[in-house]
């Protein structure tokens, strides 16, 4: 009798703790997937919010007379959410900006430039919104904070707390952006005020691709293509004796000039990039031309490239412990079938 009893008791707590769990989860997949996460920033300033629906939009941007909303996911056409949110910022003469920033990685320092003459110019209110209302919208609202009033840096840090989904001793974007500003106010013996960390961010940060843009357009004239597998861009050529050309464009945003010093590199060669002078453009006084991208080439002998795949990387400058090569997600493949074919 005593052991049927126990082990209806067991049964009991274990039909609790299902029940528990399924809430628990329950919650949990709310908070993840449902919750607007709408938080006040700054009153009659700065808002957040995850990636809101039509009917959340109307509801927020009417209660809150939002003048601007700046999405920290950049334009992602073909997204129905993009979709809908830019047709209904058009429809209800709301101002919409969009910046790219991931959720674990540094930020870019054009965007992040970007960002912060945003915060500083554009009609507030301002709505900051990601995909989850987590770790970019906590980065840009704790600039915010600094950039409109100033605040401490433990205040703006809980922006990026455990309050808004963001474990604080992770890769979230907010915790690695700021735990390197504080590493260099360490390193300089400075302390935090909004004009320090203008000037840091401004003229100091240094993003992963050391603060420059640029693209690789293609090797051997062909382009790249995108994998359906991984982030991974690659371009597939047959094995040449002529060599191999890579082209592309690649600019200094804080100099706003070309990247004298640019490499390109194979496995543990690098090889110094060509710049090939601007076309000349004859136009009208009245038509303003876009900057031009500086272009360059960039050569590697057969013999410096063996037959399979090998990541490219970028340096500015001959890569040493100082210098770390820019990882740049593409790949070159090189098939030499055809190539052994001819006798080659």
């Amino acid at each position: 009798m005593i052991h049927i009893e126990m082990k209806a008791v067991f049964r009991k707590k274990w039909v609790a703790c299902l029940l528990a769990a399924a809430v628990l989860g329950g919650v949990i997949a709310w908070y993840i997937v449902l919750d607007p996460r709408f938080h006040t920033v700054i009153d009659q300033q700065i808002y957040r919010s995850a990636q809101l629906s039509v009917s959340e939009l109307e509801t927020f941007t009417a209660s809150h007379r939002i003048h601007t909303i700046i999405s920290l996911l950049g334009p992602e056409k073909g997204n129905p959410s993009f979709d809908n949110e830019k047709k209904f910022a058009q429809q209800h003469h709301i101002q919409m900006l969009n910046i790219a920033f991931a959720s674990h990685e540094l930020p870019m320092q054009n965007h992040l430039s970007h960002l912060i003459t945003a915060l500083l110019t554009l009609q507030k209110p301002i709505l900051l919104h990601c995909f989850r209302g987590s770790d970019r919208s906590g980065m840009a609202s704790a600039i915010a904070l600094i950039l409109l009033k100033d605040v401490p840096l433990s205040v703006a840090e809980e922006q990026f707390s455990w309050r808004f989904g963001v474990v604080p001793f992770t890769n979230s974007i907010g915790v690695i952006f700021f735990n390197r500003y504080e590493q260099w106010l360490k390193a300089t013996g400075q302390s935090h005020s909004r004009a320090v960390f203008l000037d840091w961010a401004l003229h100091r940060y240094v993003d992963p691709n050391g603060n420059i843009e640029y693209a690789i357009d293609s090797v051997n004239h062909r382009g790249f293509e995108d994998s359906f597998w991984t982030s991974t861009r690659t371009v597939t050529v047959q094995k040449s004796a002529g060599g191999y050309v890579f082209s592309g464009w690649a600019r200094d945003e804080q100099q706003g000039a070309e990247v004298k010093t640019l490499m390109v590199g194979i496995s543990h060669i690098f090889r110094q990039v060509t710049y090939i002078p601007p076309p000349v453009v004859s136009s009208a006084p009245s038509e303003v031309l876009s900057e031009p991208r500086p272009r360059w080439e960039c050569a590697f002998d057969k013999e410096d490239i063996p037959a399979g795949c090998h990541d490219i990387r970028l340096s500015v400058g001959p890569p040493h412990h100082g210098v770390l090569p820019i990882q740049t997600r593409m790949q070159l493949c090189i098939d030499e079938r055809n190539y052994q074919s001819m006798g080659k």
